[in-house]
């Protein structure tokens, strides 16, 4: 493994300075790889040095100890790196780049992958003049016909309980220079081994040697033989999948795994098989092609992680397939709000006869096989916000589920029963296993709306799971390990040790008060960590410890004894008793402000908000007032502060937060603006790491078209992939409101000043 990460790390690098050659010129850059390429290239040479073989072992056992340090350097080294060049150019995602690396992290996950690699980049590189006139014309048909691509790989095992290496076999397809064009042929052009190769083959060994009577006791011992390969890989599927949640922060109890995992086993397991009878051989280039349609409808209060579960699960799925089956297939996301007025819905969910055609299955289907992919991927569509069945309501459960029943199946018009009409199939994408679909609700689906969606092949195993808000031992978990998950993502790239013994209240129900509450914590002992680490300590343990009858929570940080204790304060927000400042653009902020308006409310208050907003611990922060020019001069000196930039005077009752379906490109819309400045590209952005918004609601209508854009969770539309969906972190919004502020606006408040 130590090689494997060093190999690895030399190959992005590789990558990096054949696509951003500049960028990796950059002193900094080379400052973070020089001392590690050097002694790396020295080790190197001197393995590889016949006198290492004739050496003696003192000598070798320094190498090897060597090769290990820079193995152990090489997380640092990669996080240095990351973070270094989103420094740079800040259009660039640490998402992005991290994808990357474990896209060639995955694709030399094995010695065989990683030495067959090697050979096919030799084989292509060969210079033709090197074989004489013959061979040279015959290498260069061949390189341009792809004849040295690998095309596919079986195994066939021998028949259980019948085992003989001779009845073994591998099957080698190679792509024939007369067969141009034909279907199967690699369309990235690099053939792949399975990652989990070696798992597969045991068990088709497994399966081999079991004896006959083991074979033929049942249909499902059968069928668990028979797959043992498959079935331990899938084993490994689900579990990662659970690992990539709880590091994304979102903890899954025991209650959501035994609902979730026969149906994500079954979806692994149909992927790698891939609708081959288990008995066949078995194809072992790196492939997923599932033919079980997985299909989720979640309901439960608010607050019990629906959402949040979507959010995460995709990319846990990708990272699950990436790590065992296919490291190049990607999923992709999409949402659609179904909680709208049903015309509106209609129109977005209809189909049109022309490339016009911008409804969701379009670009639901566009999005399977973009332009930047090398082979057609999954899509996870979330079906958000399920009304309720209640007669005369706008939306109305029954009819938002024909409406998917019909438009998802390629039909147009009202619901009808019965068989769909011919060709409507290849106007829809119901039949489509690559598509995993999922609901979110609070209520409950009606047994009538049920039968309507599983009229369709891609609903036919929809499972209907109640969420409910984790409880007792199971939410301390979730508290503790999204507590850690936060601090690693803020401290990056210190790697220290963080030992955390957390004795606060949990509450019940609703999980959003206490992960407010932990990212608020976390701004704190992410403070104790930095003084820590600034002493030269690679370590820190720390005991929260929260006091019923003072409600003062009390951080501690045992090695140097230390503590802060942290009072609650307006809209549930945690402030140090003794005033602390970290960043200076937040106090400067407050004191401008104080000159032009003395009489300002909680000043100490604004100053840890923007404190908050400066770490993106607030994601977003959200200020509220009823003093027009207060809020504006606040949003004018943070956008007058390095590294923010600001956006004035937005009235969302006449300009678009965000796009509808079928505006045109270039509609003027603020979500649209915030990604131009994050991205770099908008027209007097400063290449920004923050943005100040400020949003004037002279009404209630306006207060309710700031909703979305407001709250803590990403904001995507059905056009958004992971980079153009808008992350809040970053973002404050300063919000006057004219008249009576409404409960929705006050729920997602940081402060009123």
């Amino acid at each position: 493994s130590g090689i494997k990460s060093v190999y690895c790390l030399l190959q992005f690098c590789k990558k990096l300075r054949s696509v951003r050659e500049s960028d990796m010129q950059d002193p900094r850059i080379v400052e973070i790889l020089k001392d590690w390429e050097t002694g790396l290239s020295t080790c190197t040479n001197a393995v590889a040095s016949p006198s290492f073989i004739d050496g003696n072992k003192a000598d070798a056992d320094i190498h090897v100890t060597n090769l290990r340090t820079f193995a152990s350097n090489v997380p640092e080294i990669l996080s240095n790196l990351i973070s270094t060049l989103m420094t740079i150019d800040h259009s660039l995602h640490k998402e992005q780049l991290i994808h990357e690396y474990d896209r060639i992290e995955y694709r030399n996950c094995t010695l065989a992958n990683a030495c067959l690699q090697r050979v096919m980049s030799c084989v292509n590189d060969v210079d033709p003049s090197s074989l004489g006139n013959a061979a040279a014309t015959a290498s260069n048909s061949k390189k341009k016909r792809g004849e040295w691509i690998f095309q596919r790989v079986y195994f066939k095992a021998s028949p259980p309980g019948k085992y003989l290496p001779k009845y073994e076999r591998i099957t080698i397809h190679l792509n024939d220079p007369s067969s141009e064009g034909e279907e199967g042929v690699l369309a990235s052009g690099q053939f792949i081994f399975l990652p989990s190769l070696t798992q597969v083959l045991r068990g088709a060994e497994m399966m081999s040697t079991s004896t006959s009577r083991e074979i033929t006791t049942s249909s499902s011992t059968s069928k668990k033989l028979i797959n043992a390969g498959v079935r331990s890989v899938v084993g490994k599927m689900v579990q990662t999948t659970w690992d990539t949640l709880l590091r994304h922060g979102y903890y899954v109890d025991e209650e959501r795994k035994k609902h979730l995992g026969p149906l994500l086993e079954e979806f692994y397991e149909s992927g790698l098989l891939g609708g081959r009878d288990a008995s066949m051989p078995i194809l072992l280039n790196a492939h997923f092609n599932p033919t079980y349609a997985l299909s989720l409808y979640l309901h439960g209060t608010a607050g019990a992680g629906k959402s949040s579960l979507v959010r995460n699960i995709f990319p846990a799925i990708n990272a699950s397939i990436a790590a065992y089956a296919d490291p190049e297939l990607l999923v992709r996301f999409v949402k659609q709000n179904l909680n709208k007025p049903f015309q509106t819905l209609r129109l977005e969910l209809d189909l049109r006869p022309n490339n016009n055609d911008y409804s969701v299955m379009s670009i639901i289907q566009g999005r399977r096989m973009t332009l930047t992919q090398s082979k057609p991927g999954l899509v996870l569509v979330a079906l958000e916000e399920m009304p309720s069945d209640v007669t005369g309501a706008d939306p109305n459960q029954s009819e938002v589920a024909k409406l998917l029943s019909m438009r998802f199946s390629g039909r147009k018009g009202e619901f009808k029963d019965g068989a769909a009409p011919r060709n409507s199939e290849k106007r829809g994408i119901s039949g489509d296993a690559t598509i995993i679909t999922v609901f979110t609700s609070n209520y409950d689906l009606e047994p009538h709306c049920l039968e309507a969606l599983q009229s369709l092949d891609m609903f036919k195993n929809l499972s209907v799971i109640k969420v409910a808000p984790v409880a007792g031992e199971d939410r301390e978990a979730f508290a503790l390990s999204y507590l850690k998950q936060r601090l690693h993502e803020s401290l990056t790239p210190w790697r220290g040790n963080i030992n955390i013994n957390l004795e606060v209240p949990c509450g019940n129900g609703d999980i959003r008060p206490l992960v407010r509450y932990l990212r608020l914590l976390s701004f704190y002992i992410h403070a104790m960590v930095l003084e820590q680490a600034a002493s030269g300590s690679t370590s820190l343990d720390v005991y929260v410890k929260f006091d019923h009858a003072t409600e003062v929570t009390t951080v501690t940080n045992m090695t140097n004894g230390k503590s802060t204790q942290l009072k609650p304060g307006s809209f549930q927000n945690l402030y140090p008793v003794k005033p602390l400042s970290l960043d200076f653009r937040a106090s400067n902020t407050v004191i401008q402000l104080q000159n032009l308006h003395p009489n300002l409310q909680n000043p100490l208050e604004l100053s840890q908000i923007l404190e908050f907003y400066f770490s993106k611990t607030l994601a977003p922060a959200v200020i509220l007032s009823q003093n027009e020019d207060l809020l504006h001069d606040l949003t004018t000196f943070l956008a007058q502060s390095k590294g923010v930039d600001g956006i004035l005077d937005i009235n969302p009752s006449s300009y678009k937060m965000m796009k509808s379906l079928y505006d045109p490109t270039d509609t003027p819309n603020l979500r649209d603006d915030i990604l131009q400045i994050l991205h770099g590209d908008g027209p007097t952005s400063k290449n920004s790491r923050f943005v100040a918004i400020e949003l004037k609601c002279n009404s209630v209508d306006a207060q309710l078209q700031i909703r979305e854009i407001i709250e803590d969770t990403p904001s995507m539309t059905a056009f958004s992939t992971e980079k153009s969906a808008l992350y809040k972190d970053g973002l404050i919004f300063c919000v006057y409101i004219k008249g009576e502020l409404t409960p929705e606006i006050e729920s997602r408040a940081s402060l009123i000043i």
